[in-house]
């Protein structure tokens, strides 16, 4: 195809038109192709220089200076670091032990006076001492009382009062629930003197209740319970429930025996 003069200069105008707008295509391509590596990603460091986050080589700083190099999203990292709580030994509940007769035995000597500071006559407290009997054991106080006279081998006046008796032996799994498991029985003793008692309990036997298709349960003595090593929670648990009961009732007998007699006016 023939082109005359006048084409020919139109071609060449259109052509210098098209030049500069290729030469910025080209200076574009190239720009975007230092900022691209073979993968296509990104390299943010070119366009913008070294980042507040990176170190001198253009990497990424492991954070050590703010504090994250142990930040683990999914705590693989902390899994060495994390201390675990330790379990705190067992420890064995003690109940008041006579090594010399080798007897668990609950045993004191208390003193009683006036509110002048006065020994208290042994008639008043065996009184009163009676009285919390009564109201202790009910209608079965003439069951479990095995004695109660003057002690004539004494040094002094003394009245001695021997019971076998038996308690519930009531389980405290928490503050919430009470459990009995069977019985405790008992040898108490109690001795009255001029201003003083003594009481003593010993031979404690815990009970269990009996098995289907028998008449009686097992029976285990404290000294036993005290020292074995095998299934000592229960054991203590036992323990625990019959010091519990037998501070309660001594406490009682304290708290009666201490009680002052009411003054009454002089009649004249």
């Amino acid at each position: 195809m023939k082109i005359g003069l006048k084409g020919f200069k139109s071609v060449i105008t259109k052509a210098r038109a098209l030049v500069p707008i290729g030469l910025l295509f080209c200076l574009f391509s190239v720009s975007n192709a230092q900022n691209y590596n073979d993968y296509g990603s990104y390299d943010y460091n070119s366009d913008y220089g070294q980042d507040s986050t990176t170190d001198s080589s253009g990497g990424y700083s492991d954070y050590s200076e703010n504090g994250y190099e142990d930040y683990d999203p999914y705590g693989s990292s902390n899994q060495n670091t994390v201390k675990k709580k330790e379990k705190k030994p067992y420890v064995r509940f003690v109940p008041p032990y006579d090594s010399t007769r080798e007897l668990v035995v609950y045993q004191a000597i208390i003193e009683v006076k006036d509110r002048e500071g006065y020994e208290v006559e042994i008639d008043t407290i065996y009184g009163r001492a009676k009285k919390w009997l009564e109201a202790e054991f009910g209608k079965d106080l003439k069951k479990v009382v095995q004695s109660n006279e003057e002690n004539s081998n004494a040094s002094e006046q003394e009245f001695k009062i021997k019971i076998h008796a038996s308690f519930p032996c009531i389980i405290k799994p928490n503050e919430f629930v009470e459990v009995q498991n069977g019985t405790i029985q008992y040898d108490m003793e109690i001795r009255v003197r001029d201003g003083r008692y003594r009481y003593s309990i010993k031979n404690l036997v815990h009970v269990a209740d009996p098995r289907p298709g028998e008449k009686e349960g097992v029976k285990t003595y404290f000294e036993y319970l005290m020292k074995t090593k095998d299934d000592i929670v229960n054991s203590d648990q036992v323990l625990i429930a019959a010091d519990r009961k037998i501070t309660t009732m001594m406490n009682g007998l304290k708290k009666a025996c201490e009680t002052a007699p009411i003054e009454e006016e002089d009649d004249w």
